[in-house]
């Protein structure tokens, strides 16, 4: 089992996204192991990988990974059928200044409710396809799913991989923080 971590595991789950940016998710839980980080899912139709962040509370927390094998529509059935794939979706100033205003006006006339916004925003973002992101322009990338329970954690194997990453995370902490627990 490969473990990546921080840097070199962006690299490598970027490098994916750029050669098919369609059908991504991107599931994130509180840790079934009550470990105190999180568990996270990245998944495309090719692929899964199971991740543990240290802190979801954070600007750069440290994150690891491996690949696991694990049927990715298992991981497609546990989200919504309504909930939009994740990926980079280029917005234009144009649709930006539209979003602001919208949301702007409707909050001024307190009509709009948070379902309500969550609607709009979901109705204008599910019209954008997910691309490959080029240097210089405006994205938006998302949504990251959060839930109760990881849906990779279902057997076995999958616990201990989510243990073998709690300990090589816990032991990263450790080294990288010397009064670390």
């Amino acid at each position: 089992m490969e473990i990546l971590q921080d840097k070199n595991l962006a690299k490598y789950l970027f490098e994916k996204y750029t050669t098919n940016p369609k059908n991504w998710n991107f599931i994130i839980s509180t840790s079934s192991l009550n470990d105190g980080f999180f568990d996270a899912t990245v998944s495309n139709t090719d692929e899964v990988w199971q991740l543990k962040i240290d802190s979801i509370y954070k600007p750069l927390p440290i994150v690891i990974g491996t690949k696991v094998d694990l049927d990715s529509t298992k991981i497609e059935k546990r989200i919504s059928s309504s909930a939009l794939t994740f990926g980079y979706r280029k917005l234009e100033p144009p649709v930006i200044m539209n979003i602001l205003r919208n949301l702007t006006e409707e909050q001024h006339m307190n009509a709009l409710k948070e379902s309500g916004a969550n609607d709009y925003l979901n109705s204008i973002l599910g019209s954008l396809e997910t691309v490959t992101p080029v240097s210089g322009k405006n994205y938006v990338y998302g949504p990251v799913v959060f839930t109760k329970g990881n849906p990779v954690n279902s057997n076995g194997y999958q616990k201990q991989v989510a243990e073998k990453l709690a300990f090589k995370l816990r032991d990263n902490l450790r080294n990288k923080y010397s009064s670390y627990g």
